[in-house]
């Protein structure tokens, strides 16, 4: 071989040895590369596994762990160390244990690398707290240097299913609701779901209404009145809309329905949401009750008293009280119940009943019983009335005492009838005791009077004259309240005739005219010259005119004015007496009709004139009455029907 030739050949291959090297460190380059970015994909993967959200597990073919997530570790309580190695038999419900390895090796025989999440049905995995758990799972396996291993994404349903069950039980309380409820979308108006209530109350089907909008079951309404009413909602300016309308039954039936209108939802999923009540018990109850209040307010308005419900205290707290009230107090309702101005247990009772009453209604609440009784009010007016109230007490569950409800009313007229009647059978009593009395007494008076008055004739004796006038002044002062007794007890029939009531004025007047002028009182009469007659007894009324005038002589020892008058009203002729004397206290105003009452001292009189003043002036079919006040005089009014 020569020279240039093996020099030229050992050229050559140091040429391709430099090649090679050059490619030898090119590979290594690529090498390096590959490994720097599998590590990277590497890191890249681990890190996605231990960042998803979903649990991700990794097992050989012997269903051993090699990869477990932070997921995982969430998911089922157990970390890394504690798994790897060991089975994922842990994590299944031991009913499933025995199949879930031969459902893995059949998923491995298939040949198919995935199945998608959900596509295993319903799964359930086991927390290490051994609570169970719904899950959905997803399966993909993969062939490594001969070794198969199988990956399992596991997700935690658990929020999603009661949220699910919570839409479901939500959709059937809608379903079984008694209301109507309505959802109706919002461009068309058309139903998109009607429950079955409402479906059953208009005899439409779902099928039917899907076709069909509010408006084909509201004839109050047209398709431009009900946009104008839907556009508060479109706009926001109201949240809900309720008003009253019709519903029209497919049957052209139609009743009267509450509805409560919403627009919930968002954006491209809003729905109109309308809850129907359906009113027809509701104004048949509203009705009967209007109609029961207005038969309440008529008999509250219409009764003679007083309705009321008040607190169970000393002051009767009103929490009401009927209108009647004032008729009967003299306050108005609101004194007691809104500005509280009056207390009916302080101002309205009278003092000396409350505590009676008040013992008596506790009482009757004690026992559960109602409480019954009369008493004295003081009105607004001062006057005294006489009220007959019946009550109870009312209870709550527990038994306790809330208010006392009742009915008062005024009973003065019939307490007057009362003592009236009880005044007319004492007066009967006395009548026979004074007729009986006067029958004994009356012979042994004259027998005495006789022999006094002709033992004065006989005797000269001047003190023994003395005594027998004074046993005639006796005897006859005797023999008077005799006469008047009779009269009380056995009044003679009245011989009643038109005449002038004046012409007994003037000898009336010429009897007492001596003591008149010895007691300086002055008489002043105003009798108008043209007047009615009257149709009564003129002895009769004398006799009670002379009374009358008697009295106010006794009334004004020391001087004063008597003035008589005659008027004519209301087809009554009116006689009018009155004195400046010493006046009747106001307590004995009410008694001065009394039999045997009198205001005079011991010995000067027998309360028996104005009993038979009255009496006559009864008789009559007139009225007499009587005005006094002490040290101003005394006024009486009577009143006689003309002929």
């Amino acid at each position: 071989m020569k020279p240039e030739s093996t020099k030229e050949q050992l050229t050559q291959e140091l040429e391709c040895l430099k090649e090679e090297i050059a490619e030898l460190r090119a590979v290594q380059n690529i090498h390096r590369h590959t490994e720097e970015g599998l590590q990277a994909i590497e890191l890249q993967l681990a890190g996605v596994i231990h960042s998803a959200m979903d649990a991700i597990i990794t097992v050989d073919e012997k269903q051993r762990i090699v990869i477990f997530n932070a997921a995982a570790e969430k998911m089922f309580g157990r970390s890394v160390p504690q798994v790897i190695g060991t089975t994922i038999d842990q994590f299944i419900p031991s009913r499933f244990r025995k199949e879930h390895p031969q459902h893995i090796e059949r998923f491995g025989q298939t040949k198919v690398t995935n199945r998608r999440m959900g596509k295993l049905g319903a799964i359930s995995g086991l927390r290490s707290n051994g609570v169970e758990f719904p899950i959905e799972a997803s399966i993909s396996h993969v062939e490594v240097s001969g070794k198969r291993l199988f990956t399992v994404i596991i997700r935690d349903i658990t929020e999603r299913k009661q949220a699910e069950e919570q839409i479901a039980r939500l959709g059937s309380l809608l379903e079984e609701s008694l209301n109507e409820i309505f959802l109706f979308d919002v461009e068309t108006l058309k139903f998109v779901q009607v429950n079955r209530g409402a479906r059953e109350n208009l005899g439409y089907s779902m099928e039917e209404l899907r076709h069909m909008t509010p408006v084909a079951v509201k004839p109050e309404y047209t398709d431009v009145t009900f946009e104008q009413l839907l556009q508060p909602l479109k706009t926001g300016v109201s949240k809900k809309i309720e008003f009253r309308t019709i519903h029209r039954r497919k049957d052209g039936t139609c009743y009267p329905v509450e509805v409560h209108l919403q627009l919930v939802g968002h954006h491209d999923t809003q729905v109109y949401v309308a809850i129907i009540l359906d009113l027809s018990e509701r104004l048949k109850a509203e009705t009967a009750l209007q109609e029961a209040q207005r038969t309440l307010s008529t008999l509250m308005k219409n009764l003679p008293g007083m309705v009321y419900r008040c607190k169970s205290d000393a002051d009767w707290t009103m929490e009401f009280v009927s209108s009647r009230c004032q008729q009967l107090t003299g306050y108005l309702p609101e004194d007691f119940v809104k500005n509280r101005k009056v207390s009916y247990g302080r101002d309205v009772i009278a003092a000396e009943d409350r505590e009676r009453i008040w013992k008596e209604v506790q009482a009757a609440t004690h026992e559960r019983r109602s409480f019954q009784f009369s008493y004295r009010i003081r009105t607004a007016k001062e006057e005294i009335k006489w009220v007959w109230e019946q009550g109870c007490g009312v209870f709550t569950h527990d038994g306790t005492l809330c208010a006392l409800e009742g009915y008062v009313f005024d009973v003065t007229q019939e307490k007057a009838l009362e003592d009236r009647l009880r005044k007319t059978e004492r007066l009967a009593e006395l009548g026979t005791l004074a007729s009986g009395m006067a029958h004994e007494i009356g012979t042994p008076m004259n027998v005495i009077l006789g022999r006094a008055e002709f033992l004065m004739r006989k005797t000269s004796d001047e003190n023994t004259k003395k005594g027998l006038e004074t046993i005639v002044t006796q005897v006859e002062r005797i023999t008077k309240i005799m006469n008047q007794l009779l009269s009380f007890a056995r009044k003679r029939p009245a011989e009643r005739r038109a005449f002038d009531l004046a012409e007994i004025i003037t000898p009336i007047l010429d009897i007492v005219q001596d003591r008149m002028k010895k007691h300086h009182i002055y008489v002043q009469t105003e009798i108008p010259p043209e007047r009615p007659n009257v149709f009564g007894d003129p002895d009769q009324l004398s006799q009670v005119l002379l009374n009358l005038v008697m009295n106010s002589c006794h009334a004004m020892p020391e001087g004063g004015t008597l003035r008589i008058a005659l008027a004519y009203c209301s087809q009554q002729l009116h006689l009018i007496l009155s004195d400046t004397g010493c006046g009747i206290r106001k307590e004995d105003l009410s008694r001065l009709f009394d039999p045997f009452f009198t205001t005079k001292p011991v010995g000067e009189g027998t309360g028996l004139g104005l009993t038979v003043v009255h009496g006559i002036i009864q008789e009559h079919d007139g009225v007499i009455q009587v005005e006094s006040e002490q040290a101003k005089g005394t006024t009486f009014h009577i009143y006689l029907p003309v002929c």
